[in-house]
């Protein structure tokens, strides 16, 4: 099992990642994603691969650091042929915390795009309140031979089917085994079996029945399970199949 986006750099763990990495490796999970945000949570989350076997990183900067973004920074991970390394993210549009800045969000984005087409590697998006906009560069873009993942996917069935045309996967967090999360279900229920794969997006979005405690890695199998429970899947079955979607897209072995 893998979980594909976790923020194991996130200062909520200081002190602890090693008990939390034994942790999801007692509960079976394989290998993770430590998801950088801005300059110091990229670095950070490139020691923590160098020190973990099971633990993978990406670099970007999420659109709330988008005044930030320095891009020579960004290429000294690029450059530097890290196998570790498997991907450009979290990087897209996040209108729900400042409209002020939209210009500025989309050129950032957009730069950071082109950076993942000129390296070879996937793209993780973050989306929120940014619909229209987000489509629209989307589909200037595609196709993305690389890759590209919508993640903590929390749109409408009319948007995944969308994205899923331009080739885009879909990532489900904890936020799908919420109750009052119906549309999402529907999404989770539908969508074809090669499309999506599962994340915590740790420490938030804990799902049920931890819902607003602090999330781990080890907790992706309940994300698993409800969705193969929706499925009327196997939890095995729809194990095997997700990751081998997300061990092919992040070109992990």
């Amino acid at each position: 099992m893998l979980d594909t986006h976790c923020h194991l750099n996130d200062t909520q763990y200081d002190g602890e990642v090693g008990h939390i990495v034994d942790r999801f490796l007692d509960e079976g999970v394989e290998k993770v994603i430590c998801v950088g945000c801005d300059t110091v949570s990229n670095e950070k989350a490139k020691q923590i691969a160098d020190t973990y076997d099971s633990v993978y990183y990406a670099v970007g900067i999420h659109p709330d650091e988008c005044m930030t973004y320095d891009e020579d920074k960004l290429v000294r991970y690029l450059d530097s042929n890290d196998k570790k390394l498997v991907a450009i993210g979290e990087i897209g549009l996040d209108y729900y915390h400042n409209k002020e800045n939209k210009a500025k969000q989309k050129e950032v984005f957009v730069r950071q795009i082109k950076l993942a087409k000129k390296y070879h590697l996937p793209i993780i998006i973050h989306c929120r309140d940014a619909y229209g906009d987000m489509l629209d560069i989307l589909r200037e873009y595609a196709p993305f031979d690389d890759g590209a993942v919508m993640h903590c996917f929390s749109g409408s069935v009319e948007w995944a089917n969308e994205i899923i045309r331009l080739g885009i996967k879909i990532s489900f967090t904890g936020s799908v085994t919420f109750k009052n999360a119906k549309n999402l279900h529907e999404v989770a229920k539908h969508i074809p079996l090669d499309t999506f794969f599962f994340e915590t997006d740790s420490p938030y979005l804990s799902p049920e029945p931890n819902r607003g405690k602090r999330n781990e890695p080890k907790r992706v199998f309940d994300v698993l399970k409800f969705v193969a429970e929706l499925r009327g899947l196997s939890a095995g079955e729809l194990e095997k199949i997700t990751d081998i979607n997300a061990k092919n897209f992040f070109k992990i072995n």
